[in-house]
């Protein structure tokens, strides 16, 4: 059942922006899951957008289990483990600029998750990402995401489920 919802535009940079702990050091060195959407860090998840630099609309839904697969409206979809052991919860970053900004929640200091020990599942779902690939966009969003995450107990394998954006 789905818990909260959060919408907004985030600033992306280098063709990507995060969803990390708090207290992060973003992904580090290791081999992990990697589909152009996303490279699922273990404590971290990098998304990648088509854009290189720009806005994107994001919506972020938070459940308390898996939520059905919405198939028809997304060209892209992947899915993966985020787990963490970390005194801070998660948020949504803007990589803007080489640095990172709070984006999800929009108050800094909140995080969609508990501080602690903890291990979602995460469905990542995109549109638009090769509309404007690898250009700088200066005006509104012409890309679409949305992440579902829902708390779980046991590890699954990351999976790429659709990629029809060829990117």
């Amino acid at each position: 059942m789905l818990v909260e919802r959060f919408q907004s535009v985030v600033k992306t940079d280098y063709n990507q922006f995060h969803i990390d702990p708090v207290q992060s050091d973003s992904i580090p060195d290791g081999v992990y899951p990697e589909f152009t959407l996303a490279v699922f860090g273990g404590q971290s998840i990098r998304v990648g957008v088509g854009i290189r630099v720009g806005p994107v609309n994001l919506a972020l839904e938070m459940h308390d289990s898996p939520p059905p697969y919405v198939d028809a409206e997304w060209e892209d979809a992947v899915e993966g483990d985020l787990f963490y052991d970390n005194p801070g919860g998660v948020v949504v970053w803007h990589f803007y600029s080489g640095g990172f900004d709070q984006a999800i929640p929009e108050t800094p200091g909140q995080t969609l998750t508990p501080p602690g020990k903890h291990r979602y599942r995460v469905r990542i779902y995109a549109c638009g990402r090769d509309i404007e690939y690898d250009g700088p966009l200066v005006g509104d969003p012409v890309e679409d995401y949305l992440i579902q995450m829902w708390p779980t107990t046991e590890p699954e394998p990351a999976r790429e489920i659709k990629n029809l954006s060829g990117r």
